[in-house]
């Protein structure tokens, strides 16, 4: 009889995955190897390829789970005792360094969505994301669902274009302006002045575009001064701010 194995596949996936955080920090999100990964887990290259195919796996894997890390959050803020508006808000408030489950997660989420990358992953690992992609939205829709149904927007027609606006739009608006933020901070990225994970400020461009945005619609109570002070204090309570 061939003995038990040593560790179980759950703690065999996770020292992959551990092995492989510590690759990519110590060279890049592309200069990994699957060897190095194997040796640093302590595993054959044989158990490694249980889990993971390719190097494409191993970047689908950890975005899937900074994304669920991510989603646990967004989960949290949306049970919030909040308007729905304010709950949108909320989500865009959020302090960075709370969402960030990797050091590398703004180049990890990057090359993740590569097409080169997705179409080279295993259904497997491209399946996981895509259900955690839809639980995530699908936790959106329920979130502006439950507030349409306890009366806070006025009847509009379109009712699920509406939801789909603003959960794209709101989607939108937050990665332009990470990406936006980007190009204009590189020097004070590089010189050590600036960084992408401090929360974003009340009054913010991008605060205030995203209020517009979501007083666009016919809310019975919009966003006012008072919300932003509730917003704060919320996330604070949380320690997402």
């Amino acid at each position: 009889m061939a003995p038990a194995p040593k560790f179980s596949p759950e703690q065999q996936q996770a020292m992959i995955l551990d092995a492989a955080v510590q690759c990519i920090q110590e060279s890049s999100i592309t200069d990994f190897t699957m060897a190095k990964i194997a040796r640093l887990a302590g595993l054959s290259m044989g158990s490694v390829y249980k889990f993971v195919q390719s190097k494409e796996d191993i970047v689908l894997a950890l975005a899937f789970q900074s994304f669920r890390h991510a989603s646990s959050v967004f989960e949290r803020v949306l049970n919030l005792p909040l308007s729905t508006p304010e709950k949108m808000l909320a989500i865009t408030l959020i302090a960075p360094k709370k969402l960030q489950c990797f050091e590398f997660d703004y180049e990890l989420q990057s090359y993740a969505t590569n097409e080169a990358v997705i179409k080279r992953a295993s259904s497997l690992w491209s399946g996981k994301m895509i259900e955690a992609c839809n639980l995530c939205e699908q936790g959106f829709k329920l979130a502006i669902m439950e507030g349409i149904n306890a009366g806070e927007l006025k009847e509009v027609p379109n009712l699920s274009e509406v939801i789909e606006e603003i959960i794209v739009s709101g989607w939108a608006l937050t990665v332009g302006y990470e990406q936006v933020l980007r190009v204009k901070q590189q020097q004070q990225i590089i010189e050590g002045t600036a960084s992408l994970l401090e929360p974003i400020a009340f009054n913010a461009p991008i605060i205030r575009s995203t209020i517009r945005l979501l007083n666009s619609y016919p809310w019975h109570s919009p966003i006012t001064p008072d919300s932003l002070e509730r917003i704060e204090q919320a996330l604070i309570n949380l320690e997402l701010r």
